[in-house]
């Protein structure tokens, strides 16, 4: 299944986010764990020519981050209101989108099944041409959740399942089946976002907040490792400490002080995993990404991610 003009299916189970950066064709991407504890995400992947839909349900509270090669769409089954697309809620029936080049920023709930489906190719033209003048539209605008008709993701999401349980877990797909559930696919799929209304009615956050968030993770990206205080960040934002907290509470749901840390330790968790098994690079690794005490490292580590910075080396 390394061809990439193979079709397939395929489940895999997964306990490192470095593992699920690897199986997202076509992504540049960034994952950040927010909430504490084991991660873990099962993956089911289906390939038919040139459509990709991945099935993954992570146990934790994730933000991914990064650019798109190919023209991507999301579907969420969180009903809670906490995952969020570019920092606006997204509803049991939305979708969301992202164009080539495009920024993808979506924050998921603990548990909640995300369906991502990327068009490749002439895939990407007949979608296009399937959906009309009123799926241009749609798309034109990505950074805000699209409401879908409820019947027909429904019956979307139906199909897709029987697709996936029909299939089996494994397999390779043969090219005249492939090209059938291809054409299918795009069909049903332009319906969806053709189908629903204009624009999203939920809680969308201010644009004062929205530029404080974006202003504040430029800033804390271009050295991360360099100590910084809430205060600080609240000078860099312009912005109050309230605001500040709401802000990052609307956007990310968690606080400003939890995000950097959460973000400090996903880098120092990469680096572990890159690294080789010596016990001396824990100490190196954690100094490099500003963390001084090292008990204290280890400690949040250990609550972050459920195991401590030498189980995570003694994975390689």
């Amino acid at each position: 299944m390394n061809d990439p003009n193979a079709s397939y299916i395929r489940r895999i189970e997964l306990d490192d986010i470095l593992e699920l950066q690897k199986v997202a064709r076509g992504v540049s991407m960034e994952i950040t764990q927010l909430d504490a504890g084991t991660f873990e995400v099962d993956v089911a992947q289906l390939k038919v020519r040139n459509v990709l839909a991945s099935l993954i349900t992570p146990n934790r509270r994730l933000r991914l981050h990064g650019k798109l090669k190919y023209l991507t769409f999301s579907f969420l089954g969180s009903v809670d209101g906490q995952s969020k697309w570019h920092g606006r809620g997204i509803h049991e029936y939305d979708v969301v989108a992202a164009n080539p080049g495009a920024d993808f920023d979506l924050v998921t709930s603990p548990g909640a099944e995300a369906i991502c489906i990327s068009t490749m190719g002439n895939a990407d033209v007949i979608l296009r041409n399937l959906g009309g003048p009123v799926f241009a539209t749609k798309i034109a605008a990505t950074n805000q959740p699209i409401p879908c008709h409820p019947a027909t993701l429904q019956k979307f999401r139906a199909w897709l399942a029987a697709r996936f349980t029909e299939l089996g877990p494994q397999a390779e797909i043969p090219e005249t089946q492939a090209r059938e559930i291809e054409a299918e696919f795009l069909r049903r799929l332009a319906a969806c976002i053709r189908a629903g209304k204009s624009s999203g009615t939920g809680r969308q956050p201010s644009a004062r907040r929205f530029s404080a968030v974006q202003r504040v993770e430029e800033h804390l990206l271009h050295d991360l490792a360099f100590p910084q205080t809430v205060d600080d960040l609240c000078s860099v934002a312009g912005t109050s400490r309230r605001t500040l907290e709401y802000a990052f509470s609307d956007y990310f749901g968690t606080s400003p002080k939890k995000f950097v840390k959460a973000l400090r330790l996903n880098a120092a968790r990469n680096d572990l995993l890159r690294g080789h098994t010596d016990s001396s690079q824990v100490v190196e690794i954690a100094s490099g990404w500003g963390f001084s005490h090292m008990g204290q490292f280890a400690a949040d580590y250990r609550h972050l991610f459920g195991e401590t910075p030498s189980d995570t080396l003694r994975r390689l």
